[in-house]
């Protein structure tokens, strides 16, 4: 079980379009490239640290059998989280490295602790790219968790092949 590591993978990178969202505004503002290019190179650096823990998780930690019950997608539920998204367009100016860079931060770190604290994992359009689905799931003693898979779940009473990443997260290892 990776835990605190794959949380904070998890929550960075549904924040990588944010700070792509910087790079693209400024660039669009005729902004050097030596102002926003170090936003961009974290929004890539996050998005293939994410991959790649997935592809660890997957060839390297135990895995083990979860029973399906019941099940629910999660990743539908984006509206609120949009407008967290659109932040750095409202802030732009706020949200450089010239000199005023702290304010950027400081926003992405609220961001980056609500996301975290509220577990709102399933609201990741990164992943959505990538193809993973978000699900809470229950297993058979009732306990709710959050599935992320490529797969489509489509009928309960199923059992599939997953890792652990961290309490309560699993990753679905098979199709």
């Amino acid at each position: 079980m990776l835990n605190t590591l794959a949380r904070f993978l998890l929550v960075s990178t549904s924040l990588s379009p944010v700070l792509g969202a910087v790079a693209v505004n400024q660039w669009s503002r005729g902004v050097a490239w030596t102002n926003w290019g170090a936003w961009l190179v974290v929004a890539l650096l996050l998005i293939f640290l994410c991959w790649a823990m997935l592809r660890y998780a997957a060839e390297n930690i135990q895995k083990q059998r979860y029973c399906i019950q019941a099940f629910e997608r999660n990743d539908r539920e984006m509206l609120a989280f949009l407008l967290a998204y659109l932040l750095p367009f409202v802030s732009a100016d706020n949200m450089t490295f010239n000199g005023q860079w702290l304010t950027g931060a400081y926003v992405l770190g609220v961001i980056f602790l609500v996301v975290s604290h509220a577990g709102a994992f399933h609201f990741n359009p990164v992943m959505g790219l990538l193809r993973y689905h978000f699900y809470a799931v229950r297993n058979q003693d009732g306990v709710t968790h959050l599935l992320i898979s490529r797969a489509e779940l489509r009928r309960p009473n199923t059992e599939i092949e997953t890792v652990r990443l961290a309490h309560n997260i699993y990753f679905h290892t098979g199709d």
